[in-house]
Formats: structure tokens, C-alpha cells, sequence
């Protein structure tokens, strides 16, 4: 499971400068679209996750 706070960190390594929240939101939604059946978005207690499917994880962390 993967938060906007991680998301928001990676994006920040990467680009230099700390994302508006927007942009973590369109990551997020782009990874579910990108991901269908492995990647969904959930809410637990009033944040939004992405949660990966095991399977799925363990074959991008194969690669």
C-alpha cells in the first residue's frame, strides 16, 4: 500500500521540488488505469491508497 505522502516523496526526489496535490492525485489515478486489475484505490481512515496487487509487486520488483 502506497500513500500520497510516498507518492508526494517520490515525485519530489525525482523532480526536486515538493508536487502540488493535484499531481499526486493524477499519479495515483494514472497508476490504477495503468495497473486495472492489480492496482486499485482505496480510503482508510480518510486517505487515499494505492494497493498493488501481491502478484503484480513482486513481478515489478522482478523486473
Amino acid at each position: 500500500m502506497l500513500n500520497s505522502q510516498t507518492f508526494a516523496k517520490v515525485i519530489t526526489v525525482a523532480e526536486g521540488s515538493r508536487p502540488h496535490t493535484q499531481t499526486v492525485a493524477r499519479v495515483m489515478d494514472f497508476l490504477e488505469k495503468l495497473g486495472k486489475d492489480e492496482v486499485e484505490q482505496t480510503k482508510r481512515r480518510g486517505k487515499k491508497l494505492v494497493v498493488i496487487n501481491e502478484e503484480a509487486a513482486d513481478r515489478y520488483l522482478d523486473h
